[in-house]
C-alpha cells in the first residue's frame, strides 16, 4: 500500500470516531472517490466498526424471558 494511501486511511479512521476538520473530511472523500482499493478497505472497516458499536450496548436476553417467548411461540 502506498504511504499516501496509508496516511489517508489513518485519517479516515479518525472520521469514524467523529474527529477531523471539514478540510480533512473533503481530502479523504476525494481520495476515496479516486482510489478504489482505499474505498473498499474503508467501506469494509466502516461497516465493521458500525456493527461493533451496535453490539457494545447489547444485553443478552435473560433465560427466563427466552423460555417464555419460546413457550408462547410453540403454543400458537
Amino acid at each position: 500500500m502506498k504511504q499516501y494511501c496509508q496516511d489517508t486511511l489513518d485519517k479516515a479512521y479518525l472520521l469514524l470516531d467523529g474527529e477531523g476538520s471539514p478540510e480533512e473530511r473533503e481530502e479523504i472523500r476525494v481520495h476515496l472517490e479516486e482510489c478504489s482499493p482505499c474505498y473498499e478497505r474503508y467501506g469494509l472497516d466502516a461497516e465493521v466498526k458500525k456493527l461493533m458499536s451496535r453490539l457494545q450496548g447489547c444485553t443478552p436476553c435473560p433465560d427466563n424471558l427466552r423460555t417464555k417467548i419460546s413457550e408462547m411461540l410453540q403454543s400458537q
